[in-house]
C-alpha cells in the first residue's frame, strides 16, 4: 500500500480528495443499510400485525426512501464545487494570487 511515505510523487491534495470521496461513499452505503434494514422490520411488524388498513409503514418508507435518494444523488452526482473541495480549491487559488503579488497590499 502506498502512501505519502512511499510514493515521493505522490499528491496530498488528490489524496484528501479521494479520502473524502471514499467517506461519502461509505456514509452512503451504511444510510443504504440502515434504511433496508428499518424499513424491512416495519414491514414485518405491520405484515405480523394482520391489520388490512392503512399500510403505516408507507410514510416512513417513501419519505426516508426521498431522503436516501437525495442523500445518494449528492454523493454519487454531486459537483466539486462544493464543501471541502471547494473551499481548499478557492484557498490555494487566492495563496497563489498574494504570491504573485509582491506589493504586500491585501485586495
Amino acid at each position: 500500500m502506498q502512501g505519502p511515505a512511499a510514493d515521493p510523487a505522490y499528491d496530498d491534495a488528490a489524496y484528501r480528495r479521494a479520502r473524502r470521496r471514499v467517506r461519502m461513499l461509505r456514509g452512503w452505503y451504511l444510510h443504504a443499510l440502515v434504511y433496508a434494514c428499518v424499513i424491512a422490520g416495519l414491514w414485518l411488524v405491520y405484515a405480523a400485525s394482520g391489520q388490512a388498513g392503512y399500510p403505516w409503514p408507507l410514510p416512513a418508507t417513501l419519505g426516508w426512501g426521498l431522503g436516501l435518494a437525495i442523500h445518494g444523488l449528492v454523493v454519487w452526482l454531486g459537483s466539486s464545487r462544493r464543501g471541502r473541495d471547494w473551499e481548499a480549491r478557492k484557498i490555494e487559488e487566492y495563496l497563489r494570487e498574494k504570491a504573485g503579488d509582491r506589493s504586500g497590499r491585501v485586495r
